[in-house]
Parts: C-alpha cells; sequence; structure tokens
C-alpha cells in the first residue's frame, strides 16, 4: 500500500506484547487508521480497560486478551481461536522488551522472564497464523526488534532471544518474498551515539533522547504499509545503524565476544 493514509486493508491486526509504551502507541495508531485490534498481553498486565478507551475514542473494534507464551498448549489453543474467530491481516510482534521507556529497560516483568520462552511462544503464533494469512492478497508481518551497540548492553537470555527473533525475521522474509504477506523489523532503540560507544570518538557527539514512542510507531506502521523490511526510526539513529555495522565489522577481528547476530545486517 502506497498511501500510508488510508486505512489498513485487513479487519483485525493483532499486537503480541501490546502491555508497554511501545505497545500501546502501535495500538493507538493501528486504530487511527481505522482497523480494527487484537491487544494481546504477553504479562499480568490487563489491557482491558486500555481496549474500551481505545474502542471508544477510534470507533473500531478492540479485543483485550492475555496469553501466557511459555504454555505451549495455551498458544496453540489461543491461535486457533483467533484463525477461526478473526480475519488477520496484520501481526505486531512486540514481545521481547519495551525500549520505549527510560534508559533503555525493560518492562519489569518481562525482564525476569524466560525471553527465549517468550520467543518460541511468540514463533508460534505467527507459524500458526500465517497460513491463514497467506490467503489474502496482502498482509503483514512485523517484528519489533531492540538493537544494541554492544554486546554487554543486553544479558545472556535476551541477546540469544534477539538473535532468534532476527533470524526469524530474516527467514519468514525470504520465504514469503514470492507472497502477498510483507515482514518488517523496527529497531526502535532511542540509541546512543554511536561515537561514545568506542574512545577514539568520544566527546565527539552527546546523547541522543530518545523519540516519543507516538512517533516511533507511526513510522512503525507507515513504512510497514508501504512494505519496508528494515524500519529505523530518526536520521541520527539509521546513521548509528550503519556506522555501527561498519564498526563491528573492525571489532570482530579483536573482540570474538561480539556476536553478530546481534549485529543486524552486518
Amino acid at each position: 500500500m502506497s498511501n500510508t493514509t488510508n486505512k489498513l486493508n485487513t479487519n483485525y491486526t493483532l499486537i503480541l506484547g501490546a502491555e508497554g509504551l511501545l505497545g500501546k502507541s502501535l495500538a493507538r495508531e493501528v486504530a487511527r487508521k481505522k482497523c480494527n485490534l487484537i491487544l494481546v498481553s504477553t504479562t499480568n498486565l490487563d489491557l482491558q480497560r486500555f481496549a474500551i478507551e481505545l474502542q471508544l475514542k477510534e470507533d473500531v473494534q478492540v479485543e483485550a486478551l492475555k496469553l501466557d507464551l511459555a504454555n505451549k498448549e495455551s498458544v496453540l489453543s489461543f491461535t486457533e481461536s483467533i484463525r477461526k474467530s478473526y480475519e488477520i491481516r496484520a501481526l505486531i510482534n512486540n514481545i521481547t522488551c519495551d525500549w520505549s521507556v527510560p534508559h533503555n529497560k525493560c518492562i519489569a516483568e518481562i525482564a525476569q522472564e524466560d525471553f527465549l520462552t517468550r520467543f518460541r511462544g511468540a514463533a508460534l503464533v505467527t507459524m500458526g497464523l500465517l497460513p491463514h494469512m497467506k490467503e489474502h492478497s496482502a498482509s503483514y508481518i512485523q517484528h519489533i526488534i531492540p538493537f544494541p551497540f554492544k554486546k554487554d548492553q543486553f544479558n545472556a537470555e535476551m541477546q540469544s532471544s534477539v538473535g532468534k527473533i532476527y533470524a526469524f525475521a530474516k527467514e519468514l522474509d525470504e520465504e514469503l518474498k514470492d507472497t502477498g504477506v510483507s515482514v518488517s523489523m523496527v529497531h526502535p532503540v532511542p540509541m546512543k551515539s554511536l561515537m561514545q560507544e568506542f574512545e577514539v570518538f568520544d566527546g565527539l557527539a552527546g546523547e541522543i533522547n530518545s523519540m516519543a514512542t507516538q512517533l516511533i510507531a507511526v513510522k512503525a506502521v507507515n513504512g510497514m504499509l508501504r512494505g519496508d523490511r528494515l524500519i529505523i526510526p530518526g536520521f541520527r539513529n539509521k546513521a548509528r545503524y550503519f556506522l555501527s555495522r561498519q564498526a563491528s565489522t573492525l571489532l570482530r577481528s579483536s573482540e570474538e565476544s561480539l556476536e553478530s547476530y546481534l549485529i543486524p545486517g552486518a
């Protein structure tokens, strides 16, 4: 869809991990385009009140559900129920971490969980809905993937999960390139200056403030509708992302601990 001011060509958009600041901002932007929503909380946070407020404000249908991604039977049952009851044209996967909060912190409850378990559950939902989504002339899968400049910014579980989500998104993109399903990745990290990450550039640039979550959501949803594969909100963030790919090439030769899978596209 070239005109991103139009409505989403879908009956329902499902957002996994809609309970954080960025998840709610994504929901607001999708609703603003007059698309019905299924908001899935993957923690104990309740989205019912938010769903009602959004439904009344934007005059769309909004369902609020909870899902334990660690329970395989629950995930399979949930996916089957969604497939039977709703026409899903867009799936936004925001389960890894809400990087819209200050200082790059996760939602507290998510930070205590097994990220790999969450990834496996989200992958099951995606693969369960995919045959249904492939039947449509146009549908969308979007992964919100936090992007670190250095390995030690994430704990070991999250490093592995982020790498798996990135690899999963790339595999989906390759598998679905000749279908009507568009796959996109969003790196929404409020990135610090790359220059400050490496001592040789220390002092050449200051801190970069986080972008407003609603602005990130606008760029994410509009980019999804355009069919953009990689979405990095903010010009300076884009520049630092591509600079980091070049820097990682040099660093890998002397710092084996820097995993290549944490540098998407490297």
